[in-house]
């Protein structure tokens, strides 16, 4: 090789190296490697943890479930009938609420009574509960000073639910108003409660700091029916309450819808709400946001049976893990799968899909793909 060519060559390594450094530093702006970077090497996963009718069971009115990101940030999905209210002492910190729609079993219409750590309470549909008109959502909002992201035309709802406990309406949630997304971002935790609207394709970001890594939430649709349909339960001080009732009637309430959550050590989880099958599972949830994690509602009652939520798995969103949610029967005898249950077949038919079953009270642990590092037990 002659001296020029030498030349040539080291040239054109050296214009190389200088094009390939700022890759490498964008690389190091994604989720996985900022999130290791917040963790000071700590274990980085995010814990999941159901809040349900008995502790160590999957039973029929479970919904709710505690998301805790490795920065700390707590958020409690759909907490419906299995609280106890503000107070319940499970819950801890709440930074934020999602709620996928308006339904008494994950607005929460009621609040649980019965002892959850008691062996002999309830787990099928004969659970112990009080009416709350204000909404187990509300009462811990209130309590915890959360963030409430729900579809628009319950902003105004809750927030006046806030008024009845606390003297004053919850406001819109701030935004930080600090770089690209200022408008999109909540830092928490707040010194009130506050509201803020799931449009589909919107996102919100919570952060403990403006503009630092935090968990973002997309919202999507979900094919369900979304009404007030106990109005005598949520509205007792209102006639309208009353004449909705005697007539048959329910209040109207916009869309359904679930959300994508992305967590700073990269996991991706879809909470698919109450739904069918739908080409957007396929087309948005896995084409845009391509989660990892999946919690499908599935019972064949009131949204997906097993043949559909098994298929929706596999062919449309293509998840790497599911936990099963909503399903209107006890699944559990001593924390172990009842066969013959509507879930033990779904699982049967997820073939070589994981699927991990919330039981109450046990935390499980994801890493960013979707493997289960520790809580998960055997079905």
């Amino acid at each position: 090789m002659n001296k020029d060519m030498r030349s040539i060559i080291a040239a054109v390594v050296s214009t190389t190296a200088v094009f390939i450094a700022p890759a490498a530093t964008a690389q190091n702006t994604k989720p996985e490697s900022r999130a290791a970077a917040a963790t000071d090497g700590g274990v980085n996963t995010v814990k999941i943890t159901p809040i349900g009718q008995r502790t160590g069971e999957y039973c029929a009115r479970d919904r709710a479930l505690l998301f805790e990101d490795p920065n700390g940030i707590r958020i409690l999905y759909d907490p419906g009938v299995t609280v106890t209210g503000g107070g319940d002492s499970r819950l801890g910190e709440v930074d934020a609420i999602l709620v996928s729609h308006s339904h008494f079993d994950h607005l929460g219409y009621r609040r649980l009574t019965q002892n959850p750590d008691d062996p002999q309470s309830p787990c099928d549909d004969t659970l112990q509960t009080t009416r709350t008109g204000n909404t187990t959502t509300a009462e811990i909002a209130a309590f915890k000073n959360s963030a409430m992201l729900v579809n628009g035309s319950m902003t105004a709802f809750l927030s006046r639910k806030i008024q009845n406990i606390l003297g004053v309406p919850a406001d819109g949630c701030p935004g930080s108003g600090v770089g690209r997304f200022g408008d999109n971002e909540t830092v928490v935790p707040l010194s009130s409660p506050c509201t803020l609207t799931a449009a589909f394709g919107s996102l919100v970001i919570f952060t403990r700091a403006a503009s630092a890594f935090g968990v973002r939430i997309n919202t999507v649709a979900a094919l369900h029916s979304d009404s007030l349909f106990n109005p005598l339960l949520l509205l007792p001080a209102d006639s309208l309450g009353k004449v909705l009732d005697d007539n048959g009637l329910q209040g109207y309430d916009g869309l359904a819808n679930g959300f994508v959550l992305t967590f700073t050590n990269g996991l991706k989880v879809y909470l698919t709400g109450d739904t069918g099958p739908t080409s957007d599972m396929a087309f948005v949830v896995r084409d845009i946001y391509h989660p990892n994690l999946t919690v499908a509602n599935m019972d064949s009652l009131n949204n997906m049976g097993p043949e559909e939520a098994a298929y929706a798995m596999k062919e449309l969103v293509r998840t790497a893990a599911v936990i099963p949610s909503h399903a209107e029967q006890a699944v559990t005898l001593n924390g172990k799968l009842i066969p013959g249950t509507r879930t033990a077949e779904f699982i049967r038919l997820l073939g070589d899909i994981p699927a991990y079953l919330p039981l109450s009270g046990r935390t499980m642990e994801f890493d960013g793909d979707a493997h289960c590092i520790s809580g998960c037990g055997q079905n």
